[in-house]
């Protein structure tokens, strides 16, 4: 979600998110923009399955960002796109203004290396209006109860 910035250093200390799909598990990335077409996946969580619904995942250890990390999803091979609840554009449930600019890219996580950059500019990909059903929660010192949402 390329327009939907960290605007500050901290710590992500917990994930929130709504399954649409109780099977497979999927990959919330932090990642780093590089250049245009380059990133650097910082981060990565994996999500087990679970059953459809809202979940809320403590991590433990909360996780480095820096200001202009974005959180973004990617899926293993095993797991078919669409497990975490997600809004477009046309299907007119979510205003327009509260969309995100999500860069789609015919990538798996086993394509993803971490803490190297990727140049994307190969792959097919495509740029979509979306929001997603993920919120982050952040903490700017890694202490517990020192934490704030970060919608996405």
């Amino acid at each position: 979600m390329l327009n939907n910035r960290f605007i500050c250093d901290g710590f992500l200390a917990e994930v929130a998110y709504f399954r649409g799909s109780p099977d497979g598990s999927f990959y919330i990335g932090v990642w780093k923009q590089d250049s245009e077409n380059s990133f650097i996946l910082r981060h990565r969580i994996e999500v087990p399955p679970a059953p459809i619904g809202i979940h809320h995942m403590t991590l433990p250890e909360p996780l480095p960002v820096e200001r202009g990390d974005f959180l973004g999803i990617h899926y293993p091979r095993a797991t078919d796109e669409g497990v975490i609840v997600h809004s477009i554009r046309e299907d007119g449930v979510i205003p327009a203004q509260e969309m995100f600019q999500t860069l789609v890219i015919d990538v798996f996580d086993e394509d993803l290396p971490a803490d190297r950059t990727i140049n994307f500019e190969g792959f097919q990909r495509q740029l979509e209006s979306k929001t997603f059903a993920l919120l982050g929660i952040l903490s700017l010192d890694g202490l517990p109860g020192n934490q704030f949402p970060l919608m996405l």
